[in-house]
This record gives structure tokens, sequence and C-alpha cells, in this order.
């Protein structure tokens, strides 16, 4: 999935907050309460910063191959405001670009009597963040609106490389991405235990980038930086090449639909459908590992959600309880092939103290195909979040 386009899109990931589990629209957070869905966030009492860390483990049945990564999933912080409205800040990954592919075949060749080997190899590293900024109204007692403006940023790095006659000819490019999203987002309250959720994501600005290529190095020392150590040409004797503008790399449009019903107070079950699709172009000069992005995805979420009970003092009503099935399908663009992915979670959550501070844990496994392999995909991620809660822009009475 890294290969393809502009990598592997966070909303792919088998859960992107320890908080909502599998859910995104539909509250899975707390009870009302969705972390990434602001027009959910009036139903907050306190304040909250929040906090989640992933480990993701990715294996290729009958081969060999294992990867493995770690990092941090999701970061924010929301304010609500007198039960009527809210603003919030999060910082969260947008597309991970992280790969590394060595040709298997060893290209060899006899010239001035001596018998010369060619290995190719090719790795990026980087990605892309979101800078999100959200906040909500309460229209009406069963009705409300929320809006999130996310900025998005970052860059990829690329080394081409010939591992030729004892070292390696290195050809290093860099791409810096910038671009702005929009999505809107409403909640409406049918029945007492019939909730609705749906949101309209589109690019406000496109996603750009400007790409730059840098000479060729042989890599004398081996370390596959162009520095000082008998590396040819000397990085001061060379500048880069000339910056090329990407225009409309990555246009999505999204629509998402969630409905939950609450079977008792703190037990609810959901569903969840989102489609999106790519209307970008991702320009030649963009060196791109597998020639192919994908265009279009769809997927499918089932989830059984039990809240803790704020009311109760025993330990056992202070858990929550999170699990749900996952279905996602996408197409990609050149090929038209399928790539599906059937998943499951089991999470638990813990609240204590009164302002609802919060230990999550979650764990996801997903098995994911490819219509033109014989091969499958096995996905593995664990998430860890913590939550705290505390009482903000609260005028404290003056001692006399």
């Amino acid at each position: 999935m890294n290969g393809f386009g502009l990598g592997h899109f966070y909303e792919n990931q088998g859960i992107t907050s320890a908080g909502n589990g599998l859910n995104s629209l539909v509250p899975g957070f707390q009870s009302n309460v969705s972390l990434s869905n602001p027009s959910t966030w009036h139903h907050l009492k306190y304040t909250h910063l929040s906090l989640s860390y992933s480990g993701d483990e990715n294996t290729i049945s009958e081969l060999p191959l294992l990867n493995r990564y770690s990092g941090l999933s999701y970061a924010s912080w929301i304010v609500p405001i007198k039960s009527k409205g809210s603003f919030g800040l999060a910082l969260v990954p947008y597309a991970d670009q992280r790969i590394s592919l060595t040709d298997t075949d060893t290209t060899s060749f006899i010239a001035f009597d001596d018998t010369l080997s060619l290995l190719k190899s090719f790795d990026r590293s980087g990605g892309i963040m979101a800078f999100k900024v959200g906040t909500s109204y309460l229209i009406r007692e069963n009705f409300s609106i929320g809006l999130s403006v996310d900025m998005l940023f970052g860059s990829s790095r690329q080394n081409e490389s010939i591992f030729f006659d004892g070292s390696s000819i290195i050809q290093t490019s860099r791409t810096r991405y910038s671009g702005v999203l929009g999505e809107v987002f409403i909640s409406l309250a049918l029945q007492e235990r019939i909730n609705l959720f749906a949101s309209v994501k589109q690019a406000l600005r496109d996603l750009d980038g400007i790409y730059t290529e840098k000479h060729l190095f042989d890599d004398a020392n081996g370390n596959g930086y162009h520095d000082y150590g008998n590396d040819f040409p000397l990085p001061d004797s060379v500048s880069a090449k000339n910056e090329i503008r990407l225009t409309g790399i990555h246009k999505p449009k999204q629509f998402s639909f969630g409905v939950q019903s609450k079977l008792n107070k703190q037990t609810s079950i959901s569903f969840e459908f989102s489609t999106i699709k790519d209307k970008g172009t991702i320009d030649s000069s963009l060196t791109l590992p597998i020639n192919n992005s994908i265009d279009h995805s769809n997927d499918f979420k089932l989830s059984l959600v039990r809240f803790p009970n704020d009311i109760s003092l025993d330990l056992v009503d202070k858990i929550s309880f999170r699990t749900g099935l996952m279905y996602k399908s996408h197409t990609l663009a050149l090929s038209n092939a399928i790539v599906s992915e059937v998943g499951g979670s089991l999470g638990f959550g813990f609240k204590f103290k009164t302002v609802g501070n919060q230990v999550d844990l979650n764990y996801y496994l997903g098995k994911r195909n490819y219509s033109d392999t014989f091969n499958a995909e096995i996905i593995q991620q664990m998430q860890v979040g913590v939550s705290l809660g505390d009482l903000w822009f609260v005028k404290r009475r003056q001692k006399k």
C-alpha cells in the first residue's frame, strides 16, 4: 500500500485513534462523543487533551517479508463551550511514504574483460501530516453541525541507487507538499435511541508539491549520503537542479454516513459507510516505486460499544468495551485491480476521576488481498491512548 501514489493514507489504517476504535463518525470515545467528528464535541463536559500511539506490523504470506513501525497516530485538544459549541485542534498523520525496494535480479555484463554486476534499489521516506482546526455548534436540541479545516504539509525523500563495481551511484530527490481540505459534519438525533451522522470532505486547495532533484553522485564511502567522505563529485561543486511545481496531485472528495442504535444507556451498535474518490493526477516528474495509485475507496464498518457508567462506583462499570468488523475495497487507477481488506478490532478503556481521564487500548487484525497477485498481507496494529480532562476558561471567584 505504501507503493501506490502518495503512499498509505492513514484513513486506510485499521484504527485511527485508540479512543474511537473502528468508529469515525459514530461516537466511540465517550457516550455521544467521537474524537474525529467535531459535530459531537459539544457533548464533552471537560476540555480533553488526547494522544494515541500505534505499533504496526505487516507480513506477506509465504514470503520472508516483515515490516514493523510505530509512531504517533492522533493528538488532539478539544474545548467544549457551554454545551452549545466547541473548538479543537488536532495533529494527525495523513499519508505514510516509507518504502524500500530492492531488485531481486542482479544484471551481469562483460566489459574490458571484466564481469560487472548491477543491482538496483529504491528507498522512499517521509510523508504528509494534517493540522486540523475544528468547531461545532448545537443548532437545535437534536441537531448539530461541525466544521474541520485540514492543512496538509510534509515532504518525502527518494533515493534511487545502482550498485556498480563496488560502490553505489545514487540519485536523490525531495518533494514538499502543501494543501487544504475542508469537511462538514452533521449529527441528528431522530429518536431517543437512533442517531444519524454524515460528513462531506473535499479539497479547498488541491495538494500541490515542489519536486527537487539532486545531481547524481558516487557514494564511495557507502553511507547513502552525499558528503565529503570521498564521494564524487564533492557536494559543494554541484547544486540542485531546477525545482518543478506539481499541481493537483491529490484532490479527494469523500462522503461518509453513520447510524447508531442505542441498545440501552451504556451499549450501542453502529454502522458506517464511507466512499472517497481521488481526482488528482500525479505528474510524471514525481518518482513512484509502483506506477499506479488508488483511485477510489469504499469501506464498511459494524461496531459494538459499551460505555462506562458515570454514576456507578464499581470498578467494572468504569471500563469501556469496543469491538467491530471492517471491510475495505480500493480500486487502482491504471490497472483497475482491486485491493480488499477484511479486519476486526477489540478494545478496552478505563475511565477515572470525575473529569473523565481515560486510558484506551485497541488491537486490530486484518487481511489484505491484491487481485493481481497470489500473496495476502496480514496487518496487525496495537494502539494505546491517553486522554486527560480538565476545566478550562472558568472564571474563578476572587478571595476577599
